[in-house]
């Protein structure tokens, strides 16, 4: 009897695990049933081959103009010094720049990828200069 309801509840288990390990995904990424096109959920935005939509290159922009203006408000309390704020500064433009010469033909998915994690380096380069208390350049 003891090994019928071992065998039993060993059954159940693995029944019960099934169903959860089929849901299982191991990307985080789904697609969307209307259009067929991929939906990144990391970054609630939307691009296919042909590289990503309007609003995705807004959001990078509006993320690029939001690190300048805490590098601006990081030189006026003195956080960050004038030289750490130059520099910052002219990483900012250097990858605006690069944002608007790519996108006069159109941005690739690989462009703009390579464009999201330039900005989130400053955004880390920013904080670390933050922090870092020497005002010394990077």
């Amino acid at each position: 009897m003891r090994k019928l309801l071992i065998s039993v509840a060993v059954a159940t288990a693995t029944l019960a695990a099934v169903p959860a390990a089929a849901q299982y995904r191991s990307d985080n990424r789904q697609w969307d049933q209307r259009d067929d096109r991929q939906w990144d959920q990391r970054d609630d935005r939307r691009w296919d081959n042909r590289g990503p939509d309007r609003r995705a290159v807004q959001q990078l922009l509006i993320r690029l103009d939001q690190v300048g203006q805490r590098i601006d408000r990081s030189a006026r309390r003195g956080v960050i010094s004038s030289r750490e704020a130059f520099g910052l500064r002219r990483e900012a433009n250097q990858i605006r720049n690069r944002l608007h010469r790519a996108g006069r033909n159109g941005l690739s998915g690989r462009e703009f990828a390579e464009l999201r994690v330039q900005v989130n380096r400053l955004e880390q380069r920013l904080r670390f200069e933050r922090r870092d208390r020497d005002d010394r350049r990077f």
